[in-house]
């Protein structure tokens, strides 16, 4: 097993189904996963997204350089930060796919011109 699916297995209940979810659909788009800073990071050319478990269960979905694209969804969110933008995802039945794979297209596509 790999240092990020170590990872996962380390966690339980919802955070650890949404982590092995995100992490088979982020590896099915092409990205690479690496363990870096302590969490799961998803690069192709550069670092596109990452995955932070947080405390009260719930998960980050970041874009690493949400500042330099559109996000065609409008559920990402600051908070604060200038470069990273997140959505907060709670549990496999809520998590909205389809606008997660419009940001996602979106953060391939400013990596395709890097």
């Amino acid at each position: 097993m790999n240092p990020v699916e170590n990872f996962i297995l380390k966690h339980k209940g919802a955070q650890q189904e949404l982590l092995a979810f995100l992490h088979d659909h982020l590896k099915r788009a092409g990205l690479k996963p690496k363990l870096a800073y302590g969490i799961p990071m998803f690069y192709g050319k550069k670092w596109i997204c990452y995955l932070k478990p947080n405390k009260d269960q719930s998960l980050d979905l970041s874009f690493t350089r949400a500042h330099q694209f559109e996000d065609p969804t409008g559920l990402l969110e600051r908070r604060g930060r200038r470069q990273i933008s997140s959505i907060v995802l709670r549990d496999l039945e809520t998590i909205p796919l389809e606008a997660i794979d419009q940001i996602l297209e979106a953060a391939l596509a400013l990596d395709a011109k890097s």
